[in-house]
């Protein structure tokens, strides 16, 4: 229960504080590329982070990473109120991206040693997310939002406290690059990227897209919190499944999902999309996850560097989703079809890999 709470935390602080990131921005002055750009500052910190500090969960205690990260992403968090430019924007999400990059990697690792389910516990993600959305929506002020995400991490931190150790091998370093598990994993990898590039290509804007069709703080807030609401019951109940399947599926119903946003005339029309995209990323997130951490033996490194590889898109994704935006003079629906297009990519790079299946051990 306490894992969970610390899930639902961190991820209830990380979504509230995304949330209306691209309205402030705008309020603010920042152009299409401006908030694109914001949006790739924030994903290219937790990218850094998230592969420094994957590498490190397999050769450091997990409590001391877990202590690192909850206490900085309090901090930083909370400096959020202080942004009065879309410079000083993009700086303190800097800031915030590299805090939230410390301790994915460890936390799942943690609940491996202690032979949890894997699929149950990332439910708390998504259900995470669901309460940010929610709350944001209702609070609707956003220096508030800052200061309940500071909370929820300095939260997380004391219920951390009271976790109990866990008996960890310590692993040898290996390749500095970790390209031997890139290599070995590079279709989970690069498939997963393919589809979060065009997932943040959408995300980036879509909070303008809902406020251009007519919603207010609160509907963004319920529109965005029926995804993670339906995810973490999908995803407790995925562990049974195969790999493979889930792959495959995540990718075809994640372009359904975009497509399903094209046709919008009214903002309410979302729900339909937005249950699509619950079952596609439940069923990608779980597959991969699994896959990758059953069939490494550095569990730790080959779990983070998914969580870099989503980070990683989210720099290419959030830029092309503004730069789209700007250039085509505010066709949301170009943006939203970009994101179909990379989603098949990413299920052509899995579904016709060498053997037809997401690599294994041997």
């Amino acid at each position: 229960m306490k894992l969970n709470a610390i899930q639902l935390f961190v991820n209830s602080a990380v979504m509230m504080s995304n949330l209306f990131i691209p309205v402030i921005a705008h309020d603010l002055g920042a152009s299409g590329t401006q908030i694109g750009m914001i949006g790739a500052i924030y994903g290219a910190a937790i990218f850094v982070s998230t592969y420094i500090f994957s590498r490190k969960a397999d050769s450091v205690y997990p409590k001391t990473l877990l202590y690192a990260g909850f206490i900085s992403a309090t901090l930083t968090f909370f400096l959020q109120i202080f942004a009065t430019s879309p410079f000083t924007l993009g700086m303190i999400r800097a800031l915030a991206g590299f805090s939230v990059g410390i301790y994915p990697a460890v936390l799942m690792l943690y609940v491996y040693n202690l032979k949890r389910s894997i699929g149950k516990f990332s439910s708390f993600m998504p259900l995470g997310w669901a309460v940010g959305n929610l709350l944001a929506g209702v609070v609707a002020v956003y220096w508030q939002i800052f200061a309940i995400s500071s909370l929820f991490f300095a939260l997380a931190f004391l219920i951390t406290l009271t976790l109990p150790d866990t008996e960890v091998k310590i692993q040898k370093k290996k390749d500095h690059f970790s390209r031997d598990i890139m290599k070995k994993n590079w279709d989970v990898y690069f498939g997963f990227f393919l589809r979060q590039i065009g997932a943040n290509n959408v995300w980036i804007i879509f909070p303008l897209y809902l406020v251009s069709l007519g919603a207010n703080e609160l509907w963004v807030g319920i529109i965005y919190m029926i995804n993670p609401t339906l995810q973490f019951f999908i995803m407790r109940r995925l562990d049974r499944y195969d790999t493979s399947y889930l792959i495959h599926a995540g990718d075809l119903l994640s372009a359904a999902a975009f497509i399903a946003l094209i046709p919008l005339t009214a903002y309410y029309q979302a729900v339909v999309g937005m249950i699509l995209i619950a079952y596609s990323y439940s069923y990608l997130y779980v597959g991969s996850t699994r896959i990758l951490i059953e069939t490494n033996e550095e569990k730790g490194q080959a779990a983070g560097l998914l969580n870099s590889a989503i980070a990683f898109a989210s720099i290419i994704g959030s830029l092309m989703g503004g730069i789209i935006l700007e250039y085509s003079n505010y066709n949301y629906k170009a943006v939203m079809a970009s994101g179909a297009f990379f989603a098949v990519l990413g299920y052509i790079v899995v579904r016709f890999n060498s053997s037809g299946t997401p690599q294994k051990s041997s």
